[in-house]
């Protein structure tokens, strides 16, 4: 299903076109997240509430679809029609870099860190914990595109700063507020949006490697024959290496072989 909904030849190609400008997955997502608002606005917090994620909620009255649709829980501001830009414009780079299939597989990663950690704290502690809302997405992606371009200047009205001090710099901020108001869930979901979106893009980029399990190996009880180089391969070591490069075993073989052309010659 995911190769035929994100085919591998249209990895690095935008969704579709709107008047002659690309558009890629990350406006998409920016422009649910806009219709989110309107729709909070339209139905209220109400009917929007059977959306939200909680553990007692999703587990004991049996609502599975709120892992996924937590997100769409947006009351309408300024600061979450602020996030929607930020998503298009970092989120739209982050998705040329990788491609799309990275870029979708990033997205699912930082979609369930939310809840899995929630789950994970009430499995634990027995709190009724809930999340709600694209902005942990929003700031996840974000710090994905930090950790790519951690160089690249982004200015704020007359400030002018790198990509990885502002992160450094909105990371320390939250911490701060969780730290100031004693609220450890939100500091722990904090750290684990960050060093999902993180985690993730040093894998993708070849400089974080998952653990292997390591294969077992079984003793026999018979010693292995070791395979005895042929004479082509002796001849092939001669022409590379000079004749210094042999072992005694393969001078010995050499020789047999030399004695056995010499009786076959008489």
């Amino acid at each position: 299903m995911f190769d035929s909904w994100f085919p591998e030849s249209k990895d690095r190609l935008p969704l579709t076109w709107w008047k002659q400008q690309p558009v890629y997955l990350a406006a998409i997502i920016a422009l649910i997240g806009v219709a989110s608002m309107v729709v909070f606005a339209v139905f209220g917090p109400g009917l929007m509430g059977y959306l939200v994620f909680n553990f007692d909620a999703a587990f004991e009255e049996w609502r599975l679809w709120t892992p996924v649709t937590y997100v769409l829980v947006n009351p309408p501001s300024l600061w979450a029609l602020l996030g929607c830009y930020l998503l298009w414009n970092f989120g739209e780079a982050v998705e040329r870099h990788l491609g799309r299939r990275a870029f979708v597989r990033m997205l699912l990663l930082l979609l369930a860190s939310s809840p899995l950690f929630i789950t994970l704290l009430n499995l634990v502690s027995g709190r009724d914990m809930s999340c709600a809302g694209m902005m942990q997405l929003e700031f996840g992606v974000f710090i994905a595109f930090a950790t790519l371009y951690p160089r690249a200047k982004i200015s704020i009205i007359i400030l002018t700063l790198d990509a990885w001090v502002m992160a450094a710099i909105f990371v320390g901020i939250n911490a701060l507020q969780c730290l100031a108001a004693r609220d450890w869930v939100s500091l722990l979901l904090l750290a684990a949006n960050v060093g999902t979106a993180y985690a993730f893009i040093r894998y993708e980029k070849g400089e974080l490697k998952l653990p292997s399990m390591p294969k077992p190996a079984f003793k026999s009880s018979k010693p292995a024959a070791s395979k005895a180089p042929g004479v082509d391969d002796i001849l092939d070591k001669i022409s590379r290496h000079g004749m210094q490069s042999l072992t005694a075993e393969e001078r010995r073989i050499l020789d047999q072989a030399s004695d056995e052309m010499k009786r076959r010659a008489r």
